[in-house]
């Protein structure tokens, strides 16, 4: 797992790095939100802390920017008037707000619930994919099944069977075998 951590002050970055250090994180560490922006552009990351307070922008936009682009969850960090002003619009992207000072304990439970969040959020956006794939093939499928209705003259099911049998005589998805029917029977 890999991290973005954002923070303006030598001693800041070490102490962010070593927290997630700690619960197995590797980071990669930026100095500015501009430095940061940069790095969401060449590579993606699981996780972010941004320590609020950067030479070229208060810090809030970065984190929900980061959120967007590596779709991802994180926890944004800063002083209590911001950190509250902050906390709904950076709830509402997955971004978690602590209020300095924190300890590295609260540090660490905010990662790990991050971290068990996006994999949660992984899971189901592949699953999502998966279904989407799913109503893919059947589109296919109902177009080929009404292709050989139109065109043979099959029943709805005598044409799911003959779909299901070619699939099976070929050794072929039957979105395979669908595509190959549209192919034949329907200019496109």
């Amino acid at each position: 797992m890999e991290a973005l951590i954002v923070a303006s002050t030598i001693k800041q970055q070490h102490s962010l790095s070593e927290v997630l250090h700690a619960v197995n994180i590797d980071g990669v560490v930026c100095s500015s939100a501009a430095e940061a922006r940069r790095a969401t552009l060449s590579r993606s990351f699981d996780i972010f802390v941004v320590n609020g307070g950067l030479p070229d922008e208060q810090g809030n936009e970065l984190a929900r920017f980061i959120a967007d682009t590596c779709d991802c969850g994180g926890v944004y960090i800063d002083d209590f008037a911001a950190a509250d002003m902050f906390a709904e619009d950076l709830g509402n992207v997955g971004v978690v707000t602590l209020v300095r000072p924190i300890t590295k304990t609260a540090l660490a439970d905010a990662v790990n619930l991050i971290s068990v969040a996006n994999a949660r959020v992984r899971a189901l956006k592949e699953k999502n994919n998966e279904l989407m794939g799913k109503i893919e093939d059947m589109k296919f499928i109902t177009r080929a099944k009404i292709v050989l209705m139109r065109s043979l003259g099959y029943s709805e099911e005598q044409a799911h069977k003959y779909i299901e049998k070619k699939s099976m005589d070929l050794r072929l998805s039957r979105r395979k075998v669908a595509m190959d029917i549209l192919k034949t029977y329907e200019a496109y």
